[in-house]
């Protein structure tokens, strides 16, 4: 139930002192806002928190906690200065995204960046790859972390695990209302590049998704959504193809559209990612298909992971650099105690970095 979910996740908050500063919950119009929910809805949430004592509702305030709350809010800095005298930094990831196979060169990237950016100021960063049903309370007490990272989506129970255990957490890649969440514009940087497409000349554009599960997904195809939408044009199904984020099922979705009609195949393809794009690409040049004279192609990302290998692919670059820089940034300050865990997003904006795979590509 929707009411459960508000209550748990303020409850949560609250917990961890992420509204001690001014003792005030956010206003209930702030609230339904935040997730969507009928006022009813938020109110029911805020009942719960007030039977159990964490807040009370004050004419010419709103919901202030409690003064057992406030003076308890006192503590909440003591765990987090002993955590500044620790020096590792927890960096959690799905198992697979960064070994194996089917390892992502996005996540890959991300580590290696957080790595370099955390050691500079004196810090390790200890990965973390979570398989189904594990739990941190382990890594957590092994690695006696200052801080942790979540990358992209993990799950609730795992961000609760640190949470509850009153260490500083940011989600980079995937936002949550739990904690701090540093994203890419994901919704315009495929907006742009589709636009880019469209204006190129393209009426028949393949586009090969990642995990629809994914909020990186969904906010990509949103974005191509509400361009085709804005220009009066209908996304037509049958250019929807599923990927897994993988070289292969890139590879797997050239073969596809190589397959199709020659009156219904696309003149162009905007793969979700550089790795599906550059296993799209393989497959035209292996069947003498030439890009972009024959068929443009734009990826996503701004991956390295094939320099030398191919040459470059215009793609969309997400400024892994800024992300990487604003979450240190932001970590190293509630590391001093400086910053509040503030459940809010900041979005970092994206670019098209043309490699000339695109034929008759226009400035965006």
């Amino acid at each position: 139930m929707v009411y459960k979910e508000i209550y748990e996740t303020l409850r949560l908050e609250i917990e961890n002192g992420a509204y001690n500063e001014n003792g005030v919950l956010p206003s209930e119009h702030a609230l339904t806002e935040r997730f969507d929910a009928v006022r009813e809805t938020v109110r029911r949430a805020i009942r719960m928190l007030a039977d159990e004592g964490l807040v009370v509702k004050r004419m010419g305030f709103g919901t202030v906690l409690t003064s057992h709350v406030a003076k308890a809010g006192a503590h909440i800095k003591k765990p987090q200065a002993a955590a500044a005298q620790r020096k590792n930094i927890l960096f959690v990831t799905m198992d697979g995204h960064l070994s194996g196979d089917a390892a992502e060169q996005f996540h890959l990237n991300l580590s290696r960046l957080f790595e370099r950016r955390l050691s500079e100021q004196g810090y390790n960063l200890v990965l973390k790859s979570v398989a189904a049903g594990e739990r941190l309370k382990g890594a957590i007490d092994g690695a006696r972390p200052a801080a942790v990272i979540f990358d992209s989506y993990v799950r609730e129970d795992l961000y609760a695990d640190a949470l509850f255990a009153k260490l500083p957490c940011i989600s980079v890649n995937h936002y949550t209302p739990l904690m701090t969440s540093i994203v890419s514009n994901n919704a315009d940087g495929a907006y742009n590049a589709a636009k880019a497409l469209m204006q190129a000349g393209h009426e028949r554009v393949a586009y090969i998704i990642g995990k629809r599960n994914y909020q990186t997904c969904l906010k990509r195809l949103a974005g191509v959504q509400r361009l085709y939408t804005k220009n009066g044009k209908t996304l037509d199904e049958r250019y929807i193809i599923d990927g897994d984020w993988s070289f292969g099922s890139g590879a797997k979705a050239g073969e596809y559209i190589l397959n199709m009609p020659d009156n219904e195949r696309p003149t162009a393809v905007f793969a979700f990612n550089d790795d599906m794009a550059y296993g799209c690409r393989s497959v035209f040049e292996r069947n003498g298909v030439n890009v972009p004279d024959d068929v443009s192609i734009i990826g996503f990302d701004k991956s390295i992971r094939y320099d030398g290998i191919f040459a470059p692919i215009t793609t969309v670059d997400v400024n892994l650099d800024a992300i990487v820089e604003c979450a240190g940034w932001y970590l190293l300050y509630r590391l001093k105690g400086d910053a509040p865990q503030m459940p809010i997003k900041i979005q970092i904006e994206t670019k098209i970095f043309d490699s000339g795979t695109v034929k008759n590509i226009k400035e965006i």
